[in-house]
């Protein structure tokens, strides 16, 4: 994908820190601080996560659109590279679980 595909929403009707679009789509994947916020995982949406070394992420998209979780993981690394953290590592588990066990550090 091209980074053209994708920009930031001027317009965040959400409580999250940023919301990535896709220009020609319906796709939107809302964007967490896991350090500034008390994210709760929501009902009917996927989500990823992200350790930028230092920054903990949420990524959530609603299950409605069927190509949008097809679309997650090039618009987590266009964000990544947006916010100047090229290296962050996508996982599948809420890392602040892990950083419990010791097994993850911002």
């Amino acid at each position: 994908m091209k980074d053209k595909e994708f920009y930031l929403s001027a317009e965040i009707k959400y409580n999250c820190l940023d919301v990535i679009k896709m220009w020609g789509t319906d796709f939107e994947l809302k964007v967490y601080s896991l350090t500034d916020t008390d994210y709760i995982v929501a009902e009917n949406c996927i989500e990823l996560y992200g350790n930028g070394h230092p920054g903990l992420y949420a990524f959530e998209v609603s299950l409605d659109d069927e190509l949008s979780y097809a679309y997650m993981d090039d618009a987590i690394r266009w964000y990544a590279g947006h916010i100047e953290k090229p290296d962050m590592e996508i996982l599948r588990t809420d890392p602040r679980t892990d950083a419990l066990t010791g097994s993850v550090s911002e």
